[in-house]
């Protein structure tokens, strides 16, 4: 997988625009179901460095406080991580800006 998928994730939060932004988000979740490419998507939004990145820039564009982001602390593996991580940021940006 390129890394056009995290950019355009990020990209799409970097417009400010949190219509554009829920629906990218909704977009990689389906992608993350994805029998041939899913594996790519989880593997992406579990390293720290691309998750720092989403986090800082749903922070500071969308104005989504951190704490909403967060998700519980317990064994899991990485594909139940990525799946908590993307419901989490889905439920947040709704959150905050009442979609």
């Amino acid at each position: 997988m390129t890394n056009n998928t995290g950019l355009l994730l990020l990209e799409s939060i970097r417009s400010k625009d949190a219509q554009q932004a829920l629906a990218q988000v909704q977009q990689f979740r389906d992608n993350m179901k994805n029998v041939t490419v899913g594996a790519d998507y989880v593997m992406w939004i579990t390293e720290p460095v691309n998750l720092t990145s989403v986090h800082k820039a749903l922070a500071e564009d969308l104005n989504v406080p951190p704490r909403l982001l967060a998700i519980r602390r317990s064994s899991m593996n990485r594909t139940q991580k990525a799946v908590l991580l993307m419901q989490a940021i889905e439920l947040a940006v709704k959150r905050v800006h009442s979609l």
